[in-house]
């Protein structure tokens, strides 16, 4: 930590001493620390944005849900008044230092699977009443637009002479996407799903802990919060949930306990499960963000996440009515 930073945090929040500040492994794309003080122990999180506006309203949908009985992990307010501070146009935040159960991907039991659906159940049904205004809205696809980057990174993969073993994944998963995209015609306003619910926009196991009963004891990682149809983000969350390690019968099984368990707390019609499941579907295969990310961008910290995305793709692709 340099000098300015440790002097800014312990002015701001009234610490005295710094004693350990360690990089938290959990979060790929994030910048975490743990911070061990003589007052106690605290989380910093670095954002990855600098847009001042959309920290205040992520902040404001935390508390918003948390009033609302959503236990979310909250940021502490520091002598500013603020639950963030700058140094230099980079945004930070100061939480308490939260532990809970957290397991490996493929191990939450069936009382966790049904925890999690039931969580995400009642943060729509908040996310239904809330009247915050919110800038992001569900971003559809267009059928050009990926062609055309299709297109661009097949350019840049031609141009290399000699491949590596990601460029060939890249190839294959490039190829095998633009045959589903050219193969459907299903436009977003053809599904007849509307942004209307305020939702937490990456809710999946990494992003909660549990209690020892295997109940959701904290939510947290609200950065992609906006609002969009409940239905595409429950199957987000159920295939992010259940389609990164195993790709089987018993893959399949923990979505339906999830969607089940959702739709306990707040019930969905089958047109509107079926075309959450379809707008989800299309949006995954129409994103080439990996692959533009480090073809055309030169960042490799995405890199991780090409092989589990295609083959959850592939999975979706040829068994996407086993999933209702």
């Amino acid at each position: 930590m340099n000098n300015q930073l440790e002097n800014k945090i312990k002015n701001l929040y009234n610490l005295s001493t710094i004693v350990s500040f360690e990089k938290v492994d959990k979060g790929f794309l994030s910048e975490n620390y743990k911070l061990v003080t003589k007052e106690g122990e605290y989380f910093l999180k670095k954002y990855r944005f600098n847009d001042e506006g959309r920290i205040r309203e992520i902040h404001s949908v935390k508390e918003y849900f948390n009033e609302g009985g959503i236990s979310v992990i909250m940021p502490i307010k520091n002598n500013d008044n603020k639950a963030y501070f700058e140094i230099e146009g980079s945004f930070f935040a100061v939480f308490p230092f939260v532990s809970g159960i957290q397991p490996e991907r493929g191990d939450l039991t069936k009382d966790m699977i049904i925890s999690l659906g039931k969580t995400l159940g009642k943060i729509h049904l908040l996310g239904k009443s809330s009247s915050l205004k919110m800038d992001k809205l569900f971003k559809d696809w267009s059928k050009e637009k990926s062609l055309e980057t299709a297109s661009q990174i097949e350019l840049k993969l031609k141009n290399i002479a000699e491949k590596n073993e990601f460029d060939i994944l890249t190839q294959k998963v490039v190829s095998f996407k633009k045959e589903l995209i050219q193969a459907s015609s299903i436009k977003f306003e053809d599904l007849g799903l509307k942004s209307d619910h305020l939702i937490h926009g990456d809710y999946l196991d990494q992003n909660v802990f549990f209690d020892e009963k295997g109940k959701v004891k904290y939510v947290f990682d609200f950065e992609k919060t906006g609002l969009e149809p409940r239905s595409q983000e429950l199957f987000r969350s159920a295939t992010y949930s259940f389609l990164n390690t195993d790709f089987n019968d018993i893959s399949v099984e923990n979505i339906k306990l999830f969607v089940k368990s959702y739709l306990e707390v707040y019930p969905m019609s089958k047109e509107e499960l079926e075309n959450g499941l379809m707008a989800h579907y299309l949006k995954s295969i129409h994103s080439f963000w990996v692959e533009k990310e480090h073809h055309l961008k030169g960042n490799n910290r995405v890199d991780l996440f090409l092989e589990f995305g295609f083959k959850r793709i592939r999975f979706m692709s040829e068994r996407l009515n086993d999933l209702l």
